[in-house]
């Protein structure tokens, strides 16, 4: 995949970088608007949805870094993220301290949480949208089998002119330190990429976790016959109602991860890098 130029909303669009990674910062109206924009000028978008734990992962895995900064639109999916674009506006330790000392109170308690741009919210709009359009859409992996066909058959409801498909897709293992796939990638790609563009959707959700989702979009997207992939997470688990989302008033307050670790302790871990994000901020030179 080559280096695209990115084009980027223009009203309520500016962008920002942290740690050389380039973030929209926009809204939900505003990424559609660009979304359908590019799709009419025949321009293939390629999404990815950073979060902290993406971006902290990034300064260890250059390959994944690499990916995300060729995506075409990388929007910041948590309230951390907005968090960390008003810190780093200042140069030195002590005085992103105590802006960001600050900036999280006005996060908690002015509601900044309707600043972001949810990976969710950006797949059930943009499932509205091809609705709207007559645009197919394909629903590709989940962490739990048929995840996908049930957030198909859940959407479809929701929006009766959505049409697509969905399925669990290959089980895929990818060593994290070096972007190098386990299993025998190649035979795999050419089944699943054939199989999607027989379909001809025009977009994709592919739901396979940070890293393997965005590298499977990468290495194949000169082959993908789509209008726009998108790495989703666990989105498919929030639209199927498997997994409970937040209520909106802490969702705002930027403390969704709280109320999903209460329903999953298991990633209390995973947490842990919220707190290296904010490290890493504060010291970023």
């Amino acid at each position: 995949m080559k280096k695209q130029n990115k084009t980027v909303p223009k009203k309520d669009g500016n962008t920002f970088k942290i740690f050389g990674i380039e973030l929209i910062s926009t809204s939900t109206s505003s990424v559609l608007g660009l979304v359908e924009q590019r799709i009419a000028k025949s321009q293939k978008t390629f999404i990815v949805t950073p979060n902290t734990e993406f971006l902290v992962f990034s300064r260890k895995a250059p390959w994944f870094k690499r990916i995300l900064i060729q995506s075409d639109i990388a929007i910041p999916d948590g309230v951390a993220l907005i968090w960390a674009k008003e810190v780093l506006k200042k140069n030195n330790p002590f005085s992103r301290l105590l802006v960001g000392f600050w900036t999280g109170l006005k996060v908690i308690f002015e509601g900044w949480g309707e600043k972001r741009v949810s990976g969710t919210d950006l797949t059930e709009k943009l499932c509205q949208m091809a609705a709207q359009n007559n645009w197919s859409v394909y629903l590709f992996g989940g962490e739990k089998p048929g995840i996908a066909k049930k957030t198909l058959e859940i959407l479809e409801q929701k929006y009766p002119n959505l049409h697509g498909w969905a399925t669990a897709g290959p089980n895929l293992e990818l060593r994290m330190e070096n972007g190098e796939w386990k299993t025998e990638k190649k035979e795999i790609d050419e089944e699943w990429v054939t199989k999607i563009n027989q379909k001809n959707p025009d977009l994709l959700f592919v739901a396979f976790g940070m890293g393997k989702q965005e590298k499977f979009i990468f290495d194949n997207w000169s082959r993908l016959k789509v209008k726009l992939a998108m790495g989703v997470g666990g989105a498919f688990d929030y639209l199927s109602g498997e997994i409970k989302r937040a209520p909106q008033w802490l969702q705002n307050s930027g403390l969704e991860w709280s109320y999903r670790l209460i329903q999953e302790p298991w990633r209390w871990k995973r947490q842990l890098r919220l707190l290296k994000f904010i490290w890493l901020v504060l010291k970023q030179s």
